[in-house]
């Protein structure tokens, strides 16, 4: 494995693990705000709600770990 294949695996695991962190707890919270606060009952309307949250917390999760990596900081 050379070192451009080393920094992306590094990249990949990093990525993969903090999206593990940041979403089990978001997605938690969603759900419970949106089935026990707001009482939503529609499974199709929390799913998209939730998804829209996550993949918004996902993309700037993504783009700083990738400014991270190309200024040499992680």
């Amino acid at each position: 494995m050379n070192k451009t294949e080393k920094v992306a695996l590094r990249e990949a695991v990093i990525i993969v693990l903090m999206g593990a962190i940041i979403n089990f707890p978001l997605q938690t919270y969603l759900l419970w705000l949106t089935i026990d606060n707001w009482q939503w009952a529609d499974p199709i309307k929390i799913s998209m709600f939730v998804q829209l949250i996550i993949t918004v917390v996902a993309l700037i999760r993504v783009y700083a770990i990738r400014m991270r990596f190309q200024r040499g900081k992680f």
